[in-house]
């Protein structure tokens, strides 16, 4: 079994998050290929398009969530992320999985069904989270907290938000509806959510799958049998898993610098994060935090933030590691070209921090 070491790991994670060369992709495509992209901070998933499709721009991504091709979502590890409204579903019913079998043990003495094909109808209207409160806490033995009646429905349903929720100015003040597709079989949803992620994060441990995910191994079990892979080993025996053909640059390869959002998923697909983070930053717990970083050579270095004033937006740059001197100027263009993404009316961009 062939090991591939961490730099051959960087460069293959790289390639797959469009991190070497910028695509021209359609925001729908660009987030299928990509996997769902987290949407916490609603510019992250604009700036972390930004940052690998080529000729990207706002009006694009929002577009196509009020066109229903993208969707905003609570999936992995119950966070909000924009999803490729094709594979919404899916997602939806995996990570579920885990808040069933809960569900399932505290509301033994509900009609699972009923209740389902109920809250389905009277959801195929927007309705607020206060208005899924009211509703959900007619039914007996839901809490009466702020959470517990919203996680039963977003638990039975795959609800997504209605724009302009996921716009660049989101309003956060939700309303969802039901997704009309019907949830695939469990294991048929694991197999393509396995599939995804393999394509944009592989090769990667069964751990490192599920961590992703937000789920338990055992939720990805029939997906591992089933699912065509090839293994590799890393350079401390663990087993990786990834697709046949799937691509695995050199170690060589020339990984040009890239300033990532917050908690931009290429952060958060492992648990072990050592190909993109090093293991003397992971200490910073940025993947906490929530600091958008910069990558040099493929891991990170630093992190960013923008200043705007008047006469000018500064991109203050916080090394985490001693950056090579010959990687500068490649990090000022980059600066420049995601602050004028960001402020794009900005009469000037300073750079700070090198």
């Amino acid at each position: 079994m062939r090991t591939l070491t961490r730099p051959e790991l960087t460069a293959a994670l790289a390639a797959r998050q469009l991190l070497i060369e910028r695509a021209p992709l359609r925001p729908a495509e660009a987030i299928r290929r990509l996997t769902p992209l987290q949407a916490q901070d609603p510019p992250a998933p604009y700036v972390a398009l930004a940052a690998r499709v080529d000729g990207f721009a706002r009006e694009d991504l929002e577009a196509a969530i009020e066109a229903g091709d993208v969707v905003k979502t609570t999936i992995n590890r119950l966070t909000l992320h924009l999803a490729a409204a094709e594979d919404h579903v899916a997602f939806h019913q995996l990570t579920r999985q885990a808040r069933m079998r809960t569900w399932r043990k505290t509301y033994a003495h509900l009609d699972e069904r009923a209740v389902t094909d109920e809250l389905g109808a009277w959801l195929r209207e927007p309705r607020s989270n206060d208005d899924i409160r009211e509703r959900v806490r007619a039914y007996e033995g839901v809490a009466d907290d702020a959470w517990s009646a919203v996680i039963f429905a977003r638990s039975l349903l795959a609800l997504a938000q209605v724009p302009p929720a996921g716009f660049w100015r989101d309003p956060r003040r939700p309303r969802f509806v039901v997704d009309p597709r019907p949830l695939p079989a469990p294991a048929d949803a694991a197999a393509l959510v396995l599939k995804r992620y393999l394509a944009a994060f592989g090769p990667a441990g069964r751990r490192d799958i599920a961590s992703w995910a937000g789920v338990a191994q055992r939720d990805f079990a029939a997906a591992f049998e089933h699912v065509e892979t090839v293994s590799y080993r890393d350079e401390h025996g663990t087993e990786l898993l990834d697709l046949p053909g799937a691509p695995l640059p050199p170690a060589t390869t020339k990984l040009p610098v890239r300033f990532l959002s917050r908690w931009d998923q290429a952060l958060l697909a492992y648990a072990d994060r050592e190909r993109i983070i090093p293991l003397e930053v992971q200490p910073l717990k940025l993947t906490l935090s929530g600091d958008q970083t910069v990558t040099v050579d493929g891991r990170v270095a630093a992190s960013w933030l923008l200043k705007r004033s008047a006469r000018a937006v500064t991109v203050q740059i916080t090394p985490h590691v001693a950056i090579r001197r010959s990687a500068h100027a490649e990090i000022r263009r980059e600066a420049e070209r995601t602050a004028r993404f960001c402020v794009p009316d900005a009469p000037a961009v300073d750079v700070t921090g090198l």
